[in-house]
């Protein structure tokens, strides 16, 4: 996921459900695609607002964001890709230490990942482990139900 902060993704959703003329409008309650959890309408419309702002910045900048195929790195070779369906960020904490989260779209399911910029092979990469995790108001919330 990009660092686009999220009041910035929320405007952006907001605007994308004003521009298609959503009869509901942004704030309407809806059901998630998958059905379950309440969400207001304008979370329907952030993934592709994310995808709007994350090409307005790379336009803004002259660079194409790339899509995902085995041509792009050799770590990405042999594999096949379907929805896009996680968010990760990673923060830097000055010390070479890098410290994630990864969101699966629609679950209360994290993985929270720990690990250290490292040179291997020339490449410098970031080797982390992950730790499974649930946002609080989950609780009870197992993997394995």
């Amino acid at each position: 996921m990009s660092t686009i902060p999220s009041e910035v993704v929320e405007a952006g959703a907001r605007a994308l459900c004003e521009s298609y003329n959503d009869p509901l409008g942004p704030d309407a309650m809806v059901e998630t695609i998958r059905g379950g959890a309440q969400v207001p309408n304008w979370q329907t419309y952030r993934r592709a607002a994310v995808n709007v702002l994350i090409a307005a910045t790379y336009a803004a900048k002259g660079l194409k964001p790339h899509p995902l195929s085995d041509q792009n790195h050799p770590c990405l070779r042999g594999l096949r890709f379907g929805r896009e369906i996680y968010d990760v960020e990673i923060h830097g904490d000055g010390t070479g230490e890098y410290l994630g989260q990864v969101v699966e779209s629609d679950s209360p399911c994290r993985i929270v990942f720990r690990g250290l910029l490292v040179r291997e092979g020339g490449c410098r990469l970031i080797r982390a482990r992950g730790v499974q995790a649930w946002l609080t108001e989950g609780k009870g919330t197992d993997a394995s139900s």
